[in-house]
């Protein structure tokens, strides 16, 4: 029974639950009973996963190979909680493993903050990887201001969002799928 404008959709791309929740709130005030229209909506989408899987990302697969062949270290920094973004993976068949996997409910503030991604290269940094030698993979324009604040070059592949001029000026390169993020890796190795 809730119009929900696009452009306020649009805001809750990657960001946590406690951030869309407050956003819907100050949208359609306290009588938007948040929490029984997000479990509704989580209750769907995992009877769907369940019977379909995990949609992917075109490319993500062979992206994902090729980490693996050249050795690169691979962490998920979603602002999803945990156990959705451990029920995704699961349903994804990836058969790969990440090296760090850091959710919206392991840190304090979710994106457009930069904590979740500092998390996670804390964890890299166990494996002696640094800031600058990261790349962060990004379609919402929450993740590329948060990788801006971190300090770590990203690259948008657009899907429901297109760049900005000012998420533009936020992100290291523009690719269109996940599979060209490995010709622009292999052109930053050469």
């Amino acid at each position: 029974g809730f119009d929900i404008p696009d452009e306020l959709l649009r805001s809750h791309i990657g960001t946590t639950v406690e951030n869309s929740k407050r956003l819907m709130l100050n949208h359609f005030g306290p009588e938007f009973d948040f929490d029984a229209i997000r479990n509704d909506r989580l209750d769907k989408a995992r009877r769907h996963i369940e019977e379909n899987g995990t949609p992917l990302k075109p490319g993500l697969r062979e992206l994902l190979a090729y980490l693996d062949k050249e050795g690169i270290k691979t962490a998920v920094a979603s602002s999803n909680d945990e156990r959705i973004v451990l029920f995704h993976l699961e349903h994804a068949a990836l058969g790969h493993e990440f090296d760090a996997i850091v959710c919206g409910d392991k840190v304090k503030k979710g994106k457009p903050e930069p904590d979740i991604f500092l998390a996670a290269l804390a964890e890299l940094a166990g494996q002696k990887i640094s800031a600058d030698e990261c790349l962060i993979l990004e379609d919402s324009y929450n993740g590329i201001i948060a990788a801006h604040r971190a300090g770590i070059r990203s690259v948008m592949i657009p899907d429901l969002l297109p760049p900005t001029p000012e998420i533009e000026k936020l992100f290291f390169r523009k690719v269109d799928t996940l599979t060209d993020v490995i010709s622009l890796l292999e052109s930053l190795n050469s």
